[in-house]
């Protein structure tokens, strides 16, 4: 596989972060101070979740000549069979268990990442240079140990005088051929060359750097659960690929298809992708390579082969989430630019808001349920009440008012039992401000509104928003509890969608605190919020876990840290020349507020592909719509806040690409989410299905995991219902395909589908 990264033009742009300074409040942090600390509210364009233990060099091209077409490459065409396939009419059962084969772990992230965004079980083999022994692909005659094989590159290398070969033998390809023919068991091949074999044959290859061949999904009834819309057209721009024509239409059959190429090297359409069924053998072949871990092209396409492959059976699931949380409600921000202004969210904003998130509902796909979480700040509603009153005493003992926060390293592990309080002495209990002092603030009056209320989703953001990270359990502990007495006393506590049990971290810190941490568990604070800028806050084994504190690394243990995206949206801007000049000046942007939201789509759309559920950060200032700016996108020109530009951007890209639903949940729902998807991985759930060799059908399957139990529920994609659902939940939201949630209490689960599932 050859990724040609264009360093300049491509991934410099995409990988460059810097944190964005905090400052909600002047009387809050010595600005001098926090320019020469670390910085808190953070900004970035990057996937921190993609694990990636290293990087590896392109393999090298040279030049592959089939036929009368020479062409530079670094991969070979597939082997083909050397003799007759021989299978076995024995079979009983198939694990679905996918086996990858790559040449490095680093490659082989592109093909197990998205069946690790569903759940999917799957075992790697790297195959050095040198060759290495294949597993054992089935433990009988009757039992099959893979549901499906995916080859990376034919795994081939290039041997001195003779150019590249695969690493594995052609015994080896034998072997697996067999197996697929025996077992009923598909192939995927990606990045993979063009052979006479399989009914195609090379055009070339492409392309350079700059030069765009958009591909796109020309035929999708081999894999119509996908949800992958044809015609959607993408971007192949670093990613070198063999245009292919196919030659042998009873061999090969196009499903993925490249447009001309923008330097006029290709003028027509031509192949990317064919599947053959070629004597009872199935495979999907990829002509282009995949990148999961920055291409969204990849992301998209890789449901194409996952949905194909697995034939739409498969322990795990498919479910695109979109959770975006506005911190800072009822904070004033200072603004970046102009500098020396500040915004406060009006009523007038977030009733636009409330028509705003109908409006992206209706034009989402089928089943979609997208809402705005808010984090709210009880202080900025004393705060305002009391300017409003002019110092009277209706809002008395009045606001918490501190002095300068200086800032600490970021991921700083502060010394238990240190620090100084700066809550004011005199502030103990809550002092329960009267209903007649909250409501002359006219936003808390706006929210108290049942149908304002409930239109959103809330969670508390503590009380004043003081840094954590060298807090005292003490102001901690006020933090947390005056929060918790103000939400209940306005009501916000009551609303539909509240989350009681969870927290966003002002400025995301306190999480190497111990004495935060505990002054967060005592007052029933189970999970927060992290930051996937900083890999302290997330989880090294797998990037749909959460992260859980320890003595060792926070200073208290058991605290959920659930990742958190951060965006170009800068915390401290109501508009977009603002966000513009600050990703600019601090983050070696280049461009206008559309280049800035055409990164925005391509990084964010990816995670949405990837089946990542982590939510995303903004505040309360860039909600702002009164006074706001228009933007064009694609084509509709309109008034907007800077949130809902994004929100257009992303969604309107998502739509067009796939027709699956877009959910939100509110964050205690999302923290269980995370929990729940690490608590299955632990317990090792598997599935078998049976086949019926003499109707070419599967007909059922058993789920087992390790001891055959576990806490929670785990689910199974289905190609179509079962007759007995044996208590198990069924679950079918829009065009996602349907789940089935079984729970195992000590024994395995068998099903029988409704109607067999046909097999070649």
């Amino acid at each position: 596989m050859l990724l040609l990264y264009h360093l300049v033009t491509h991934i410099l742009p995409l990988s460059l972060f810097l944190d964005a300074a905090l400052g909600h409040r002047v009387h809050r942090r010595d600005s001098a101070a926090a320019a020469n600390g670390p910085q808190s509210e953070s900004v970035a364009i990057t996937n921190g979740q993609a694990i990636m233990t290293s990087t590896v060099p392109a393999a090298p091209l040279a030049t592959l000549s089939i036929g009368k077409v020479a062409v530079l490459a670094n991969t070979t065409a597939a082997t083909a069979p050397k003799a007759e396939l021989v299978a076995v009419d024995a079979v009983d059962t198939v694990s679905s268990k996918v086996l990858i084969i790559a040449r490095d772990t680093v490659s082989a992230y592109s093909a197990w990442s998205g069946l690790n965004d569903r759940g999917i079980p799957y075992e790697t083999l790297i195959v050095p240079a040198a060759g290495v022994a294949l597993p054992a692909l089935n433990s009988s005659e009757t039992q099959g140990n893979y549901g499906l094989i995916v080859v990376m590159s034919e795994v081939s290398y290039s041997y001195t005088g003779l150019g590249y070969q695969s690493a594995l033998t052609a015994d080896q390809w034998q072997a697996l051929y067999n197996y697929q023919v025996s077992f009923r068991v598909r192939m995927v091949r990606l990045d993979s060359y063009p052979s006479a074999a399989f009914g195609t044959q090379a055009l070339g290859a492409c392309c350079g750097d700059g030069v765009e061949q958009l591909v796109h999904i020309s035929d999708n009834s081999a894999f119509p659960k996908a949800g992958l819309r044809t015609g959607a057209t993408m971007s192949t721009k670093g990613i070198y690929h063999y245009p292919t024509q196919i030659i042998n239409s009873t061999l090969a059959k196009e499903f993925l298809q490249l447009g001309a190429s923008s330097d006029g090297q290709f003028t027509t359409a031509s192949t990317a992708g064919v599947i053959n069924n070629i004597d009872g053998r199935e495979q999907m072949v990829f002509y282009v390579p995949f990148s999961t871990d920055w291409a969204v092209t990849s992301v998209w396409l890789q449901h194409a082969w996952i949905d194909w492959g697995t034939r739409g059976l498969y322990t795990g699931y498919r479910r695109a989430l979109l959770p975006t949380q506005i911190d800072d409600m009822f904070l004033e921000s200072d603004i970046y630019s102009p500098t020396g202004t500040t915004y406060r969210i009006g009523t007038d904003d977030l009733a636009q808001h409330i028509t705003f998130m109908r409006t992206i509902n209706s034009k989402l796909n089928a089943g979609s349920n997208w809402f705005i979480e808010v984090g709210h700040n009880g202080n900025g509603n004393i705060e305002k009440s009391d300017e409003l009153n002019n110092g009277g005493k209706t809002c008395s003992p009045g606001p918490i008012e501190y002095g300068e926060q200086i800032d600490t390293p970021l991921e700083w592990v502060k010394p238990l039992g240190t620090g100084t309080n700066i809550w004011p002495s005199t502030a103990g209990l809550y002092p329960n401000y009267s209903s007649t002092c909250m409501d002359k603030d006219p936003l808390l009056q706006w929210w108290t509104t049942p149908s304002n209320l409930n239109a959103y989703a809330h969670v508390s953001h503590t009380f004043t928003h003081e840094d954590q990270n060298n807090a005292t359990y003490s102001d901690v502990y006020k933090e947390i509890t005056w929060n918790q007495a103000w939400l209940a006393a306005t009501g916000i506590a009551n609303a539909e969608k509240f989350a009681s049990t969870g927290l966003i971290p002002p400025a995301i810190t306190g999480l190497h605190n111990g004495d935060a941490l505990r002054a967060w568990s005592d007052n029933g604070i189970t999970h927060v919020v992290g930051d996937n800028t900083r890999p302290a806050l997330l989880n090294p084994n797998n990037e749909h876990w959460p992260l859980f504190t320890t003595v060792a690394a926070n200073g208290f243990a058991g605290i959920q840290i659930t990742p958190r995206w951060a965006t170009n949206i800068y915390y401290n801007c109501d508009t977009p020349a603002c966000t513009v000049l600050e990703w600019i000046n601090t983050s070696a942007g280049s461009g206008d507020i559309n280049t800035l939201l055409e990164i925005e789509k391509q990084t964010n759309v990816r995670h949405l592909l990837g089946l990542h559920h982590d939510a995303f950060m903004f505040h309360q200032a860039n909600l702002r719509y009164n006074g706001g700016a228009t933007y064009t996108i694609n084509g509709v020109t309109a008034k907007l806040s800077l949130f809902m530009a994004w929100v257009e951007t992303v969604t309107q890209e998502f739509v067009r690409l796939v027709d699956w639903p877009l959910i939100s949940y509110k964050h205690d729902d999302l923290a269980a989410v995370f929990l729940n998807r690490m608590t299955r991985d632990a317990c090792g759930a598997s599935l078998s299905y049976q086949l019926d060799i003499t109707s070419s059908s599967i007909t059922g399957f058993t789920l087992f995991a390790n001891g055959d139990t576990c806490s929670t529920p785990i689910p199974v994609t289905l190609p179509g219902p079962v007759t007995d659902t044996q208590g198990a939940t069924v679950e079918q939201i829009g065009s996602d395909p349907t789940t089935l949630w079984v729970t195992l209490s000590g024994s395995p689960v068998s099903f029988t589908l409704s109607t067999p599932l046909p097999i070649v």
